[in-house]
């Protein structure tokens, strides 16, 4: 070890008598990992908060008879993002996308190619307020709202888009006909607020597969479609939060 100390120093007092004391590292060092991290993803939080407060304070019919505001739940900093249709009654009354039996049998979609809201996902919805009596949104709602939501797709900017249901398909893809056809298929979308397009597919709502059990093989198809997504862009399973 101490003939190691003697080389070393040597090494150094060569390049001293060239009037070299200075090294630059071949890669830069990283000495704030941590604290960047979290500054992402405070900055985050705030534009987050932001577009909530946008889409709160907009003038629609919609939120008068519901009784929370629908936002987000899941990881910030996902590399799949989930977007399905509008809130339900156990949604509305909580307050969190996807809670409900819905949200169960999603959770059960997503778990079984690894995912999970608590570690690697993030999930929201085209409509942020229960229409009344669960009726399907309007052609307006959902122009009202598209805007806002291909911003918060820009903030969160995952590298895999699930689109669940009818109404997150057509209106973001702007698709000429309903899941049925499309199902399973990727796309690359991309809105006026993205640089670059994102890897999306459609697959049937949890809701529907509940009312329609036999179509439970054609989901599972598709989820497959998107564990193989996920293992070619070699995606981590678990992300900090």
């Amino acid at each position: 070890m101490y003939q190691n100390y003697k080389k070393f120093l040597t090494f150094l007092d060569y390049y001293k008598l060239f009037g070299i004391e200075t090294r630059i590292q071949s890669k830069p060092r990283i000495r704030f990992e941590n604290n960047l991290v979290s500054n992402n993803k405070e900055n985050l939080k705030g534009k987050l908060l932001e577009l909530k407060e946008k889409i709160s304070n907009l003038d629609c019919e919609i939120k008068t008879n519901a009784k929370n505001f629908v936002f987000y739940d899941g990881i910030l900093n996902s590399d799949i993002m989930i977007i399905g249709e509008a809130p339900g009654y156990e949604e509305d009354k909580l307050g969190k996308p996807f809670v409900g039996r819905a949200g169960k049998k999603l959770d059960e979609m997503i778990n079984a190619i690894g995912l999970n809201r608590k570690k690697n996902v993030y999930i929201t919805n085209i409509i942020p307020w229960r229409p009344p009596n669960n009726r399907a949104p309007t052609d307006n709602e959902i122009k009202l709202f598209l805007p806002y939501v291909e911003e918060h797709i820009y903030l969160i900017r995952p590298k895999i888009l699930l689109l669940f249901g009818n109404v997150a398909s057509k209106s973001l893809l702007n698709l000429d006909q309903g899941i049925t056809k499309y199902h399973g298929s990727w796309f690359n979308y991309k809105n006026s607020f993205l640089k670059e397009s994102i890897f999306t597919i459609c697959i049937f709502h949890p809701s529907y597969l509940l009312r329609s059990p036999k179509q439970k093989k054609i989901a599972w198809e598709d989820l497959k479609k998107v564990k193989e997504k996920i293992d070619n862009l070699k995606l981590k399973y678990e992300k900090k939060t």
